[in-house]
């Protein structure tokens, strides 16, 4: 199987497919995807369409994401028909409230494992950042993902200073009894949004949480995807799993790249953080262009691929996390 590299010799094997827009959660910190909200989205046949096509240039792994992507009732389907194409990794990210439904039938579709968002173990705080009173029901889909056999579960946690920060602890300790990998993400935006008043309040940089976190580890594992560090760390006499996912200002993790994303209206976007290099691939889909069309579409998507942080952002982001911790 050929494999897609852009221009900066990184290939491409994984796409990352927005099936819809639609959340029963309410965030203030989503960023739906870098694609703002839209209602139109792609059918079950367009998505495997797109995925062929993918497939055919290298790509083996699948996430699906929203919105809320088991809130698409075909989402058992979409599944189903990506793990035809497919024999590497399908995985899903999720609120997780639907998952006590589905999380079973998710699984004999071919789905192997989940993401699961949850930025408080507070129930106060939680509705505040969500907007719901689910955080019963979101362990609950948590322990069901467990029972259907999805693993390696990874569990969500944006780091929002003044709001979750002193509850790290007790997640580790909540990732140790649940069999959870614990995801610390750092607050992330856009160059141009790293002055706005939200992420001026809420974003913390992870480097001395990490530096904690490392110091009591007694392994470290680096992530294939974007080469993120992950530590074993000893909670009571068992081992959690905490996984550090720091994407500002840190041109290791573009280096380490190998994702496309696919829009719910079926634009490629070649980069999370950027919106103004999309390519319509649906449109082709749906006037009947043929396969070398498409093939052309999603090579050019591919070679339109740059790392958004650079070498020569790391001496800017160090002047950047003094400037926001000193708050």
């Amino acid at each position: 199987m050929p494999v897609a590299r852009d221009n900066y010799g990184r290939p491409v094997l994984s796409m990352r497919i927005q099936v819809n827009t639609t959340c029963n959660f309410k965030c203030f910190f989503c960023h739906m995807e870098g694609t703002g909200i839209h209602s139109e989205f792609m059918s079950a046949d367009e998505i495997e369409r797109i995925i062929i096509t993918a497939h055919k240039w290298g790509v083996n792994k699948i996430k699906f994401t929203g919105g809320e992507p088991t809130l698409r009732r075909d989402i058992v389907d979409l599944v189903r028909r990506a793990r035809k194409h497919v024999s590497g990794n399908i995985s899903m990210t999720t609120n997780g409230v639907m998952l006590p439904k589905l999380a079973l039938d998710l699984k004999k579709a071919g789905l192997d494992r989940v993401n699961i968002s949850m930025h408080s173990i507070d129930s106060e705080k939680f509705q505040f950042i969500t907007g719901v009173d689910a955080l019963d029901t979101v362990i609950d889909g948590i322990r069901a993902a467990h029972d259907a056999g999805l693993s390696p579960i990874k569990v969500n946690f944006v780091v929002l200073k003044g709001l979750n920060v002193d509850q790290i602890p007790d997640m580790i300790r909540l990732a140790s009894k649940e069999k959870f990998v614990l995801q610390l993400i750092e607050f992330e935006t856009t160059r141009e949004m790293e002055d706005s008043p939200e992420y001026l309040r809420y974003h913390m940089p992870l480097d001395t949480i990490e530096e904690d976190v490392a110091g009591r580890s007694i392994r470290v594992e680096f992530n294939d995807l974007h080469h993120r560090p992950k530590y074993l760390v000893p909670v009571d006499g068992g081992f959690a799993e905490v996984e550090f996912v720091k994407p500002m200002r840190n041109s290791e993790f573009c280096n380490h790249c190998t994702r496309i994303r696919l829009t719910s209206t079926g634009m490629l976007k070649p980069c999370l953080m950027r919106g103004d290099n999309y390519r319509n691939i649906i449109s082709s889909i749906r006037a009947g262009s043929s396969q070398e069309e498409l093939d052309s579409i999603y090579l050019s998507s591919v070679k339109d691929r740059e790392p958004y942080w650079k070498e020569e952002d790391e001496v800017a982001r160090e002047s950047k996390v003094f400037r926001i911790s000193k708050g």
